[in-house]
């Protein structure tokens, strides 16, 4: 009996490995939708010049910042208005804690 169910078993795993060895691992399937190829009606010149037109941002800083916005207060102004805030209680974080 035991000789029966030691040969069961050994078939199921023989029979089972071949099942699982058949299908492909990941990515390796073959891909049947294949892109159709086709002509192109756009001159090479005319991609240059879009490509040249719409350049790809690149690198860390590629983006520009917005220009600011021009003051319209002196620095005689803010420096007074500063004096007449710390005259009145005002006190400006400083420190570790800031």
């Amino acid at each position: 009996m035991k000789t029966v169910q030691t040969t069961l078993v050994a078939a199921a795993l023989l029979l089972s490995g071949t099942a699982f060895a058949a299908q492909p691992a990941a990515g390796e399937a073959p891909f049947f939708s294949a892109p159709v190829a086709s002509t192109s009606s756009v001159q090479r010149q005319e991609v240059m010049a879009d490509a040249a037109r719409h350049m790809p941002a690149a690198g860390e800083m590629s983006t520009q910042a917005a220009p600011a916005a021009a003051s319209t207060v002196t620095r005689a102004q803010v420096r007074e208005a500063t004096r007449d805030a710390i005259a009145h209680g005002y006190r400006p974080a400083t420190g570790e804690s800031a």
